[in-house]
């Protein structure tokens, strides 16, 4: 049983942080294509996955039962809606597909330990497999880990470190994830040996964050530490979500706010130059479909879309540059409502709750760590609800690692614990393999 969790752990790792085609070449000019079509190899993996999350659930039934929030089921039903009035109903339903078989694979893939050792020990095992093959990459393959001017896009990322990932843009919020995984594995480990060699490790992913040269992803990462160590220390829900959307909506603020309100735009003129021509147009595109947006996953990088707004290089963007201006253009106003309850209000929720129980607390603190990483960091990008690569994973992670680490509690490696942490003390609803 161990060995069949393990394997399903470590392979879910891979298939989102390694995919199946790692090292892709950007001198090829099929990536300027528009991207209508699925990876075949992606879509058997996620469906064996799928089929072995089956599993996962059934035997953690109960758990996972008391771990779904209303939010999330609202979230999925309201894109599910989408995708009968998208403009692309054929591509709308393949990439919602998708994206419920990645929530299940995921929400099974922190279920899959069987305590909170295992959880440790295999998530060593898939981050310095994740690591090296970075480092490979970058010494024995530099053409296909390193941009350069082959590249057949963006031409001024010439010089970037991305390792097996896609785009510097990936590598680098993927290596923040990195550190923060190193961060807990040595604060939970009693091994002096096994300390050192785990700040050695979160040493390198910094090292390879700053050569991916992601401003972005280097710019919040102290942030991201000062906020959440301020937010770990009060219990208080209102003064955590103070110390958390304020920073987020005055970045909000001056960001898409500087193509919205004229006086924010003279102030940060030329700070966001390749992003403010996005943020616009998306704006523009927006007001013609402003409730239900143009369908899930349904407006970039299409061929229409393409061919129709030759006017503008921000019509040949992949995305919008903004979470949740990107889940506007998808799912409409109506989606960002629901976003924000699922994906904003209730990790930090979540978190709150944790604080009440005698739960893992670095535990707790790597999940609302990445959270926190990821919801400033969506002022600029787009990490919600992508399919393929390792940030939606490790956000999705996180959000139903904080909702199963606020409702359960876990079976640690010193003595399996049966007694639920639930606020109604009724019934158990962890069995002693339900843990992380």
């Amino acid at each position: 049983m161990r060995l069949s969790r393990s394997f399903f752990f470590l392979a879910v790792f891979a298939l989102f942080w390694v995919t199946t085609i790692p090292f892709i070449d950007l001198g090829n000019r099929d990536v300027l294509l528009a991207q209508e079509g699925g990876n075949v190899n992606h879509q058997i993996a996620v469906l064996l996955l799928l089929a072995m999350s089956i599993g996962i659930f059934w035997q953690n039934g109960r758990v996972a039962l008391s771990t779904i929030s209303a939010a999330m089921i609202c979230v999925l039903l309201w894109q599910f809606f989408t995708v009968i009035t998208s403009n692309h109903p054929d591509l709308s339903i393949r990439r919602y597909i998708l994206n419920l078989a990645v929530t299940i694979i995921t929400f099974a893939w922190i279920l899959s330990p069987v305590d909170t050792a295992q959880f440790r020990r295999l998530l060593c095992y898939g981050a310095a497999f994740v690591l090296g093959l970075a480092y490979f990459g970058v010494m024995f393959l530099p053409d296909l880990s390193i941009h350069n001017m082959s590249d057949v896009t963006e031409l001024n990322t010439a010089g970037s470190w991305r390792g097996h990932f896609v785009h510097k843009n990936i590598a680098g919020p993927a290596m923040v994830v990195m550190i923060l995984y190193w961060l807990y594995l040595a604060g939970t480990t009693e091994k002096p040996f096994a300390r050192i060699a785990y700040w050695v490790c979160a040493a390198l992913s910094l090292n390879f964050l700053f050569h991916t040269n992601n401003k972005t992803s280097i710019g919040l990462l102290a942030v991201m530490f000062l906020l959440a160590a301020l937010i770990r220390r009060v219990k208080s829900f209102p003064l955590q979500m103070m110390l958390a959307f304020v920073p987020i909506a005055l970045m909000d603020l001056l960001t898409l706010g500087s193509v919205i309100f004229k006086p924010i735009g003279d102030l940060v003129a030329t700070t966001f130059t390749n992003r403010t021509e996005i943020w616009r147009f998306a704006i523009n595109r927006l007001q013609e479909h402003p409730l239900m947006g143009y369908g899930f996953e349904a407006f970039w990088a299409t061929s229409d879309l393409r061919g129709a707004f030759q006017e503008t290089w921000a019509a040949e963007a992949g995305h919008a540059h903004n979470g949740l201006l990107n889940v506007a253009m998808s799912s409409g106003l109506i989606g960002v409502i629901l976003t924000l309850w699922w994906v904003y209000l209730n990790p930090l929720r979540d978190f709150n709750k944790s604080q009440k129980t005698d739960n893992d607390p670095y535990l707790a603190l790597l999940y609302l760590r990445i959270w926190l990483f990821m919801m400033l960091y969506a002022n600029l990008e787009s990490p919600f609800f992508v399919g393929r690569g390792p940030i939606w994973f490790a956000l999705l992670g996180a959000m139903l690692g904080l909702s199963l680490h606020a409702r359960t509690r876990q079976v640690t490696d010193q003595a399996p614990i049966k007694l639920p942490v639930t606020g109604r003390g009724k019934e158990p609803i962890l069995s002693e393999r339900a843990a992380r």
